[in-house]
């Protein structure tokens, strides 16, 4: 669990590519209920726009 939260903001190049296993995921969702995630069946965590967003949807 996240001792301490902090609001960051980065850009990653498309060729970089972040994993999370469940409980990581659960625990990312949960802290930030305001982002629409998404985790493929191999782990990679998908951060798409929030509904009416004109950006394409980001993968990390």
């Amino acid at each position: 669990m996240l001792e301490t939260q902090e609001q960051i903001s980065i850009e990653l190049p498309k060729t970089i590519k972040l994993y999370v296993n469940d409980e990581q995921f659960a625990e990312l969702a949960r802290v930030n209920r305001d982002l629409r995630l998404e985790k493929t069946a191999s782990g990679e965590l998908i951060v798409n726009p929030p509904t009416g967003g004109e950006s394409p949807k980001t993968q990390f």
